[in-house]
């Protein structure tokens, strides 16, 4: 039996920084489900953590020649150290909760910035490909509750969080057993597999 290429398992991006980015996500969503809330300081901390984790690999990945990693991570980093002020700061008395249009517009230009990624993610993986566009709704459904006084668009933001959260997880533990394995136990769909047989 013939022992697998290594473009079957290609890193889409750091399993450490996938890590922080569906922790991130978690807590952030977590803290919008208002029984279910951690202590700010903790949610704080752990944005924190998170979006500095992010940006180093994100500049990691830059340098060893990643731009798509460092286009992921660098944003995204940014983006849960400068929802600190939106969200933990005036928790802890450090000014006020901004108004629901800035929250919309703010939740609105990341949820494009996801959607760009999603487009960009069709020549890469099924998994990657779920994970932006999963982070993408998820934005852009909490953008929209904003908007209106139900809970509708908060429960369908958070469940595709949740799902964008969980999908993030599973891209990091397959990246790292199928490395460790040298095969690819755990698929992540990978488009260019196809399109090469397609083209024989």
């Amino acid at each position: 039996m013939a022992a697998p290429s290594a473009h079957v398992f290609p890193q889409e991006l750091p399993a450490p920084a996938l890590v922080a980015l569906a922790v991130s996500l978690l807590i952030y969503l977590f803290s919008l489900l208002g029984p279910y809330s951690p202590p700010v300081m903790l949610s704080g901390i752990i944005l924190v953590c998170g979006g500095v984790i992010q940006l180093t690999y994100g500049l990691r990945s830059q340098q060893q020649g990643h731009p798509r990693a460092a286009a992921t991570l660098l944003p995204f980093g940014f983006f849960w150290l400068s929802l600190i002020s939106y969200e933990i700061f005036p928790e802890l008395g450090l000014g006020r909760h901004p108004n629901a249009i800035t929250m919309f517009s703010y939740l609105s230009l990341w949820a494009l910035f996801a959607a760009i990624l999603f487009i960009g993610s069709f020549r890469r993986s099924i998994a990657v490909q779920t994970l932006y566009g999963a982070i993408m709704c998820s934005l852009l459904s909490l953008s929209m509750n904003y908007l209106r006084d139900d809970q509708i668009f908060l429960l369908l933001g958070c469940l595709c969080g949740f799902i964008a959260s969980l999908t993030a997880l599973y891209i990091a533990l397959a990246q790292i057993i199928n490395e460790n394995r040298r095969e690819e136990v755990f698929p992540l769909g990978h488009w260019n597999e196809q399109w090469e047989e397609d083209g024989e």
